[in-house]
């Protein structure tokens, strides 16, 4: 894949993996309140498969980010890709992109700034934290639990899951697709990266869409 499209797919990659993440919390959110619950309890064997389909699948995301294969489309095999292919970055390839953009306006540049290896090594320097525990615990039940059921009796795994925080699990998810995000803004409209996490919007929408669903708003 060109660097265009390795942003494009690890950007889809995360946003996914996020959107299963909020849903998640999304309905134990929402059945907090009296007519989700009871909403709920009706369709009961409908949620319970909505709440496995989208853990299983979080997991999933989450595993293959944290691939190290050999041909896997990893955030590992991403960030090497960027970091060969730092020149794709530059003024010059941008402007080789987007030729007629100074014709549109001439200032659009004035104030950008175009990442250099180091630059570039920084902005992944986001998600090293994170790092081992997408390669430990969910790289584990990814591929023990769901994708080969290696473990199948709640006393072989159940200490994997007891390991996996919330909290870890959206902070290395936000980590990766802030670092995309920042990327993608660089490649396509040549923004200067000032390497942070970013609040993830959707987050609001995924929240009120799953109440209303449950209150039977819609």
């Amino acid at each position: 894949m060109n660097t265009k499209s390795w942003i494009n797919f690890i950007l889809g990659e995360t946003e996914s993996a996020l959107s299963l993440y909020y849903s998640y919390l999304a309905f134990n959110e929402a059945i907090k309140d009296e007519i989700a619950l009871e909403s709920a309890n009706k369709n009961g064997r409908f949620w319970l498969v909505h709440k496995g389909a989208v853990w299983r699948s979080l997991f999933f995301y989450m595993g293959r980010l944290s691939d190290d294969g050999r041909d896997t489309k990893s955030f590992s095999a991403f960030q090497a890709h960027c970091i060969k292919n730092a020149n794709d970055f530059s003024k010059e390839s941008f402007l080789t992109r987007r030729g007629d953009v100074l014709e549109l306006n001439p200032r659009f540049l004035e104030n950008s700034e175009f990442p250099d290896k180091t630059a570039l090594n920084e902005l992944f320097s986001l998600a090293s934290k994170h790092n081992s525990f997408l390669r430990a615990e969910c790289k584990t039940i990814r591929n023990k639990v769901y994708a080969h059921a290696i473990y199948t009796e709640e006393h072989e795994f159940n200490h994997l899951f007891k390991n996996v925080k919330f909290s870890e699990i959206e902070g290395a998810l936000l980590a990766l697709w802030s670092i995309a995000m920042h990327l993608w803004q660089s490649f396509e409209n040549a923004r200067t990266i000032k390497p942070a996490i970013l609040n993830f919007h959707e987050k609001e929408d995924i929240y009120r869409s799953t109440s209303r669903v449950l209150r039977r708003q819609i």
